[in-house]
Formats: C-alpha cells, structure tokens, sequence
C-alpha cells in the first residue's frame, strides 16, 4: 500500500449521549458525532459468495484501508463510517490493525439498516 492511494477522507462517527427533559441521560443513544477523520483506500469486494449474496440483497460490502493511528484503538462496531467525498455511510463489521500497526484494514456495509 503508497500513501497515494488514500484518496478518501473518511469520518469516524458514534453516537453521543442523549439527555431527556428530565435530565436523565442515556449513553449512546443521541445523534452520531464525528470523533476524528482520516484519508482512506476503499477498495469494493468481489467474487466471492458472501459478497454477491449481499449485493442482491442491496447491500454493498467494502474493505477499507487506512493508516494506524492511536485513536484507532477506541473504534468498535458500533461506530460508523461517513465518505467525506460521496457522504456514503458504512457499518463497521470488523476492525483489524496489522501485526506492526502500519495499517488498519476494516470491512464496512453499506446499504444497510443503521448505515
């Protein structure tokens, strides 16, 4: 991977604390924030049988590459993924940084509820 493939910018979001008129708040429940941005390759997967599956059902499977970072360390599946470029939103499935911590690799959903 060259740096000069990270043409995307993609944001991080979760999502924040939702406080009701009662002031009681619950975690995790309010809107999606952005935590942090990065450049990123998406790369779209074919071939294989999963991923077909998942187009005819409307969905769209990618894996996502970008450099290590510490914040990287906070990121759960519960987040998501906004494109900075296309607003295209991705469901995070799995996060997974190299053996060196070079390079994280995700792969993300789109099409999908909650995306």
């Amino acid at each position: 991977m060259q740096p000069g493939e990270l043409r995307e910018v993609i944001e991080l979001q979760k999502r924040g604390d939702l406080t009701d008129e009662y002031g009681n708040t619950t975690p995790g429940a309010g809107p999606y924030e952005t935590q942090f941005s990065c450049p990123a390759r998406i790369h779209i997967l074919r071939g294989t049988e999963t991923v077909i599956a998942s187009r005819l059902a409307g969905t769209q499977i990618v894996a996502i590459t970008v450099r290590w970072q510490p914040a990287w360390e906070d990121v759960a599946p519960d987040w998501r993924i906004v494109n900075g470029r296309t607003g295209v939103t991705y469901n995070i499935r799995s996060v997974e940084p190299d053996e060196r911590r070079s390079w994280v690799n995700i792969l993300a959903e789109s099409g999908v509820a909650g995306a």
